[in-house]
């Protein structure tokens, strides 16, 4: 039984971080978190390059360029070492065997991400084992997969207020309020806002069904 709640600690915990890093480093502004000592030119780049990564999203999630080696779908060596050192540190007050669990956790979360995001934006590319873990043919598909592509997809077709900002662990946008589980999408109102044309009355509303989801 604490074996059990220590994995539903773990899954909290990381579903925790997911989302912070994801909401208010991914999504933050690159100019504030340039200010932070030491990390900030970091935070800030990584910032950019997500916010440079939706703008290269279609309605229908795939890529605009579909390029070798674009570390916007898939997380390499170096994140993975990151997350397991950060999670350490946030995990080694609770949990036994700490530096073994992170690593552990580290890379289960980016081998789902390198398998399961690169596939709900239809990259067509290989992730090598020398460029983070690996992308494989035999991954599991199905209905955790269905799930998470329409999870991911909400939070890449509403503009302006974003939702979702979990992406393999979903929790904590249940807890903070991010949720968006709409099954349609209505981007008018932000379309006259920013373009006043009439592409604002074209493919501007979007629902999802089964026949949606990239496999």
């Amino acid at each position: 039984m604490k074996h059990f709640y220590n994995v539903i600690l773990i899954y909290i915990m990381i579903s925790f971080y997911e989302w912070f890093l994801h909401k208010h480093i991914m999504h933050g502004d690159p100019e504030f978190l340039g200010k932070f000592p030491f990390i900030g030119n970091y935070l800030k780049k990584t910032a950019v390059s997500h916010h440079d990564h939706h703008k290269l999203i279609n309605i229908d999630m795939t890529m605009k360029e579909n390029k070798p080696d674009d570390r916007s779908a898939y997380f390499p060596w170096s994140l993975s070492i990151g997350l397991a050192i950060s999670f350490f540190v946030l995990i080694r007050p609770v949990i036994p065997r700490p530096l073994l669990v992170s690593v552990l956790v580290a890379l289960l979360h980016n081998l789902l991400w390198n398998n399961w995001h690169t596939r709900f934006h239809a990259y067509e590319h290989d992730v090598t084992i020398l460029q983070g873990p690996p992308k494989l043919s035999f991954f599991p598909l199905g209905p955790i997969y269905n799930y998470l592509w329409k999870y991911h997809t909400i939070h890449h077709s509403q503009k302006g207020e974003k939702y979702n900002f979990n992406i393999i662990f979903p929790f904590f946008d249940h807890v903070f309020g991010t949720l968006g589980d709409e099954s349609c999408i209505n981007n008018v109102d932000f379309c006259k806002k920013n373009h006043h044309d009439d592409r604002c009355y074209q493919e501007q509303v979007k629902c999802f069904t089964g026949r949606d989801i990239i496999q």
